[in-house]
């Protein structure tokens, strides 16, 4: 049974009691049991009124009854004044926060669950969606210009002079062209080209990042700087290049066919060193490597599966295998992250007081009252049973009491 049914049942037999002793003959244990009712009638009558007083006005009587609806503002007020300076101060907040070790959940949440796929899966969201939005013809543009200022810096007729000075003949042309190739690898390594992929690599990343913070905070988390964007270009080419060397594959074959036709054709002409560098003059201005480089960044760098995926997933997994052994890096973190919650605590704070304060705005009055009475119902109803049962063992004391007076003084 419900504590209100319970004190609602209390006062119906203390009033019950107390209309069925009226009839009793006179007596001192009668008078005693109908005054025990009638005090317990009336104590129990006056805590009713008061518990309904406090949510609603008790037999329509309005004088200082109903105090939740009329004290709502002064009642809001102290809530959010309590709650917000007080239960959620900064203080109170940073203190249950510090208590806590953050990079203990962080390992656990990496470790066990699934965080660190999670992370993979954001990382990859972010560099795939920024990935997507370059414009790799403004990227090819630049890079064909690189490679044209790369390309001009090479004595082109020089080797070449001398490389068609042998035997255009099946037992020179692989080795000329495994030369020509180990040439490619030099260039690749040239100071000078690499100075000029690396300025190239950092107005990309400067348009890229452009004015996203975001874009800035996650190649700066990655550790992707110019010289890792570069590292990371630099590989892929020299693995183009190694599987050329090995021979065997259906591009070697061609590249050896039409080296060979060339040689031969070439070899015999005069005035070596000025049709080369012409021609040299003319290839160069009349490349047109953009639509090739277009075609490959498509496919390799904004693709399903791009090639410096994998080195991005490796590199994540590295730095987490890192921070999960080192204490050091723990500790850390664990600092950075609290004394950030707490500067942000203390800067935004503000705004707690008008959620708390939006959030009770949306009960009305009525709400307000159901909501405050289910929560101590059952406490006020033990006031009303404790005011029926207090009222009715001072209703036997005084009785007693007046009891004892009469005998002794014949009042």
């Amino acid at each position: 049974m419900q504590k209100k049914n319970k004190a609602n049942l209390a006062l119906g037999l203390s009033a019950a009691g107390f209309l069925g002793t009226l009839w009793l003959p006179g007596g001192f244990t009668a008078g005693l049991v109908h005054h025990g009712f009638l005090a317990a009638t009336i104590g129990g009558l006056a805590d009713w009124f008061a518990v309904t007083a406090i949510f609603r006005k008790p037999l329509g009587i309005a004088y200082r009854t109903d105090i939740l609806r009329r004290n709502r503002k002064r009642i809001m007020d102290a809530l959010v004044e309590f709650t917000s300076e007080d239960l959620l101060s900064t203080r109170n907040i940073m203190q249950v926060v510090r208590d806590q070790d953050l990079s203990a959940l962080l390992v656990d949440y990496l470790e066990q669950r699934g965080g660190r796929e999670r992370v993979h899966q954001v990382i990859e969201s972010v560099m795939l969606r920024g990935a997507a939005e370059m414009d790799t013809h403004l990227i090819a543009a630049q890079l064909v210009s690189a490679l044209r200022d790369g390309l001009r810096s090479v004595p082109f007729a020089q080797l070449m002079s001398e490389l068609l000075s042998m035997l255009a003949e099946e037992q020179h042309s692989r080795r000329i062209l495994h030369s020509l190739l180990v040439i490619l690898q030099q260039i690749l390594e040239t100071p000078n080209f690499q100075q000029i992929l690396l300025e190239h690599v950092h107005h990309l990343r400067v348009n890229y990042e452009r004015d996203s913070a975001g874009r800035a905070f996650v190649l700066s988390m990655l550790d992707l700087s110019d010289e890792r964007l570069l590292a990371i270009f630099n590989e892929k080419l020299r693995e183009q290049l190694a599987e050329l060397l090995k021979g065997g594959s259906q591009s070697y074959a061609s590249m050896k066919a039409g080296l060979e036709t060339l040689l031969r054709s070439l070899g015999q002409e005069t005035r070596l060193q000025e049709m080369l560098q012409q021609w040299q003059n003319r290839q160069l201005g009349q490349m047109d490597l953009e639509p090739f480089l277009v075609r490959w960044l498509e496919v390799n760098f904004r693709g399903e599966n791009p090639f410096w995926l994998a080195a991005v997933h490796e590199f994540v997994d590295r730095k987490l295998d890192g921070f999960i052994a080192s204490q050091a890096w723990q500790r850390h973190f664990d600092e950075f992250l609290k004394n950030l919650m707490e500067s942000e605590l203390e800067e935004h704070h503000n705004l707690i007081p008008g959620l708390i304060r939006e959030r009770l705005a949306e009960f009305s009055d009525d709400d307000l009252v159901t909501f405050i009475e289910d929560k101590v119902q059952d406490d006020l109803q033990m006031i009303r049973i404790n005011g029926a049962i207090v009222g009715s063992l001072v209703g036997m004391g005084l009785y007693i009491l007046i009891a004892l007076a009469e005998r002794m003084w014949g009042l």
